[in-house]
């Protein structure tokens, strides 16, 4: 996901490129995507190159009931202004402004990379806690076993021993 920005960082502000991306497979391993897409909008601001789009993700999940691997596809809007590092006409260092990160930046060759920032996007629209269905059964916390496949030998009234004295006091309330 890089793009060669000197002819735009030579024009005017305001000038306008657009793009349609697809990167399949996506490179970086913690965010489980396996396929990236969308369109992106990169446009010359005064003191950089302002970058909006929107993409969508396919992404591997576990389920946080049933711990099973599923496919899942999420969106997310991007939206960053990168900042050169050279001055594209005579090559000189350029400061960053002070509110700017470190990883939007635009290299000394002139490219802009949005890769880190479209990974932390796919992280931050990854669901917190992934649901295989909705109505996912989980596993019986005692033996294990998947419970939207079969069902497990486990009693069901089985209680943790560590609440007996709260248990106890319940039972008391109610006399």
């Amino acid at each position: 996901m890089q793009f060669n920005v000197a002819g735009l960082l030579k024009g005017p502000g305001g000038a306008t490129q657009r793009h349609k991306l697809e990167e399949s497979p996506f490179a970086l391993d913690d965010t489980q995507a396996e396929h990236v897409w969308g369109q992106v909008t990169l446009m010359r601001v005064n003191d950089g190159i302002w970058v909006t789009g929107n993409f969508r993700a396919a992404i591997t999940c576990s389920c946080s009931r049933c711990l099973k691997s599923f496919a899942t596809t999420v969106r997310f809007h991007f939206d960053e202004t990168y900042y050169p590092t050279r001055d594209i006409n005579s090559g000189v260092a350029i400061r960053l402004p002070e509110d700017a990160e470190q990883d939007a930046t635009i290299d000394d060759h002139h490219i802009l990379d949005i890769s880190e920032g479209v990974r932390q996007e796919i992280l931050l629209s990854s669901p917190m806690k992934p649901l295989c269905k909705p109505n996912c059964a989980g596993i019986c916390p005692s033996c294990g076993t998947d419970l939207n496949e079969s069902t497990c030998p486990c009693p069901k009234e089985s209680r943790d021993r560590r609440w007996a004295p709260l248990m106890g006091m319940l039972s008391q309330g109610k006399n």
